[in-house]
């Protein structure tokens, strides 16, 4: 099994990164090729693992799935029709799995789809009930049975109204995509505006959709008949962007980073300037490099604009470099506090009450032999051992080669001192 060898502590690192393509907004875009009866383009594409697993997932399907990585795009024909059974050996570490649910229920409405229930990272409760309550909306009936969601419509789809209980990524992506090939009008409430999900209507409607905001967190659809034109630039990846500017923070450093739109990073750029780190903004360029006086601070995480919920670990780490007491409050995944036993291992000092992560910040860390487990998990546990004495082992890295692309290789750029062993 691979595993990452970093020898610390690492100070005063300085570099420029070049971010990839959001993950988290690629994988709903080559879900809603499904849409498709013509060839989407897809660039500025990251190649990690789930973008790849998400290729095969289509090809199962059905699609024709062409990669051009030196130029960072994905081609996607379907010149057939898809088959309708999305297996578990495809989904089972990808939670955007599901994501393909929509297209295909909007595709082909009046027959029956199968869905297995993903996997992807361990954080807790991630309900898929949303999901299915607003195809329902739509018209379609759904069962759960042995593991797979079976959606069908025996009427076709229709336009209503549907309003989320809860703010949900992926179930508004989904049902945003789900909807935009319907009969008639569908408005649907509470929905996300994260960053990627404005990237997805974004697409959608430069390819023949017809999507509304008609409110800060409401929009309308109006059904058309066929999209015509796929051709998108994916945005660029807000988590990894703030989390290559965190490397800078727990090093005292100075890093820019690149290609990333500044204010899909607002609130964390908000709270780094808050702590004490000199932050400057240049075009689609940011800054960060060592404050004069570094201090403790509180955070609340939840839906953009709010601080992410995927940031959260990595703030955690540097905040474990920082004096005095600092709070995180976590207010959408149950299991995020993951990393805290491998960063305790490095001699961390934190303590979890109910959703709450209170840190005392140490002058020094201490290398450790730590495991990954989930993705933000990974990068957190990297920044501990970035900025501790001594030769750390991380295993279980094919978590973080889920989501960030090159990952080595920036870290090197960097001056990091990092090793892949098997």
């Amino acid at each position: 099994m691979k595993r990452f060898l970093i020898n610390g502590p690492n100070k005063g690192v300085k570099g420029e990164i070049n971010v990839s393509g959001a993950k988290n907004s690629c994988l709903p875009l080559m879900a809603a090729s499904i849409l498709f009866k013509k060839k989407v383009i897809l660039r500025n594409v990251p190649f990690v693992k789930d973008v790849l697993t998400m290729k095969d997932l289509l090809i199962s399907l059905g699609s024709k799935v062409e990669l051009i990585k030196e130029k960072k795009i994905i081609k996607i024909t379907n010149n057939k029709k898809h088959k309708l059974i999305v297996p578990y050996n495809l989904v089972s570490t990808m939670r955007a799995g599901v994501l393909t649910m929509g297209p295909l229920l909007a595709r082909y409405p009046k027959s029956k789809i199968r869905v297995a229930l993903g996997g992807g990272c361990a954080l807790g409760i991630r309900d898929t009930s949303w999901h299915l309550s607003g195809f329902k909306s739509l018209g379609a009936d759904n069962i759960l049975k042995r593991g797979y969601v079976n959606i069908y419509s025996k009427n076709g789809l229709k336009g209503n109204i549907f309003k989320f209980p809860k703010v949900t990524v992926t179930g508004s992506s989904n049902l945003i995509m789900a909807s935009v090939l319907i009969k008639g009008e569908h408005i649907i409430k509470n929905i996300s505006i994260e960053p990627e999900v404005k990237d997805l209507i974004k697409f959608l409607n430069n390819s023949g959709a017809k999507i509304k905001f008609i409110g800060k967190r409401s929009i309308k659809i109006q059904g058309v008949r066929e999209l015509v034109n796929g051709d998108h630039t994916i945005i660029g990846d807000r988590i990894e962007a703030f989390s290559y500017l965190c490397v800078a923070a727990i090093t005292n450093g100075r890093i820019k980073v690149k290609k990333i739109d500044p204010k899909y990073l607002y609130t964390e750029l908000r709270i780094l300037k808050k702590i004490g780190y000199k932050i400057e903004i240049n075009g689609n360029s940011i800054m960060i490099s060592p404050g004069k006086k570094i201090k403790p601070t509180s955070i609340k995480t939840g839906p953009w604009p709010q601080f992410a919920t995927d940031n959260m670990p990595i703030i955690l780490a540097v905040l474990t470099k920082v004096s005095g007491k600092s709070v995180i409050e976590e207010t959408v995944f149950s299991n995020r506090f993951m990393a805290v036993p491998e960063l305790k291992r490095m001699g961390a000092k934190i303590s979890i009450k109910k959703n709450r992560a209170f840190i005392i910040g140490q002058k020094k860390l201490n290398a450790a032999d730590c495991i990954s487990s989930d993705l933000r998990t990974t990068f957190s546990i990297i920044l501990g051992a970035i900025s501790a004495e001594g030769s750390s082992t991380i295993s279980r890295i094919y978590h973080g080669l889920r989501g960030y692309e090159n990952l080595q290789i920036k870290l090197k750029k960097l001056g990091i001192k990092i090793k892949l062993k098997k």
